[in-house]
């Protein structure tokens, strides 16, 4: 039996209990330590999930030799830097999504997690729900044929996230960094993630420059003053004719709501809020609803990386496919500013 892998979290606040609770309920794993700027939030998630060792300076962690992987779940600027020095020190690295800016950051971080030889994965966490694997079985398998488009959605009516994510220095974007990158990485990855040629966008931030729409989450932070986007759209389309659309919002007059579609040949899918298949058989349109057994995503995605590391194997959201995720984004983003196609055949 190979030995535990010793784990650490950078970043105890938002996303950080997540990873704490996925190593705790990962039996090759053992959360050794946790770091964060604020040292009363991280010796009060030490006391939670019992880690002996508390660190305020994430480069003290990686200078002693309490962790073999880490973590990285503090605000978004910071995943370069810290990624970068983790590599450096010999440590895998698990980053939370968006892995980066951009794809020139996303690439700089592939780059030196191959210098270094070590594991460099993306929190992309919807990869890895029950619904999820069995969806993209399913595509891997040809099931519902050559799949040609696909839809997202991920609209909250009033769910602006406090704190840094509302500056764009510090997140780099609002909802379509923030959510849309979980779903356009789902449905590309689950399309085969064919290459994008081109994409269009559009953002708007009428609610949240004006105080509206704030919601609880990141309820750690302090209000800031809002520089990013509260509504985002966009469409990206494909080499071999695929394309996506999606749309994404923290702050929107209309209800919650979130799905991800895929249309094929054979037939179509959607993921969430429940699994449901729909093909035509006999003339007749037949719809399906596989409960397939129910799995906590950020666990699952904790349990993969913990394997890949210790039997050698290529995680199933790999870093490198992050740098095509983030040009994907980079294009919608810039597409609204402009307000022009952005090509992105040279990528």
């Amino acid at each position: 039996m190979p030995r535990k892998v010793r784990a650490g979290v950078i970043g105890a606040g938002s996303i950080g209990p997540a990873h704490m609770r996925g190593y705790q309920d990962t039996p090759a794993a053992e959360l050794t330590a946790v770091c964060d700027v604020n040292r009363g939030r991280a010796r009060a998630a030490a006391e939670r999930f019992g880690i002996p060792y508390v660190f305020t300076d994430y480069r003290k962690l990686l200078a002693a030799d309490v962790v073999d992987a880490v973590s990285v779940c503090t605000p978004n600027n910071t995943h370069l830097p810290i990624t970068l020095a983790a590599l450096a020190a010999g440590k895998h690295v698990l980053c939370e999504k968006p892995l980066a800016f951009d794809g020139a950051q996303a690439r700089r971080m592939v780059a030196a997690a191959r210098k270094a030889k070590r594991v460099l994965m993306t929190a992309q966490s919807m990869r890895y729900g029950s619904g999820a694997r069995l969806l993209k079985k399913l595509a891997d398998e040809g099931k519902l044929g050559d799949l040609y488009f696909g839809k997202g959605m991920m609209l909250r009516g009033a769910g602006i996230p406090r704190g840094w994510f509302q500056d764009i220095k510090q997140s780099g974007g609002g909802p379509l960094i923030d959510i849309g990158v979980h779903v356009l990485d789902y449905l590309w990855w689950v399309m085969g993630r064919p290459k994008p040629v081109s994409a269009f966008g559009v953002t708007f931030d009428h609610l949240g420059t004006t105080g509206q729409g704030m919601g609880d989450w990141g309820a750690n932070y302090a209000p800031g003053k809002f520089t990013v986007e509260d509504l985002a759209a966009g469409l990206i389309r494909f080499a071999g004719g695929q394309a996506i659309s999606l749309e994404v919002s923290w702050a929107a007059h209309t209800g919650d709501s979130y799905f991800a579609r895929v249309f094929g040949t054979k037939g179509g899918a959607q993921l969430s809020p429940e699994l449901v298949l729909w093909r035509t058989a006999g003339g007749t349109k037949v719809e399906t609803k596989p409960h397939p057994p129910r799995r906590d995503g950020y666990v699952e995605e904790i349990r993969h990386f913990v394997r890949c590391l210790q039997r050698g194997e290529k995680p199933i959201s790999d870093a490198s496919q992050s740098v095509i995720v983030m040009d994907m984004l980079s294009a919608i983003y810039r597409s609204a500013r402009t307000g022009r196609l952005v090509s992105l055949a040279g990528r």
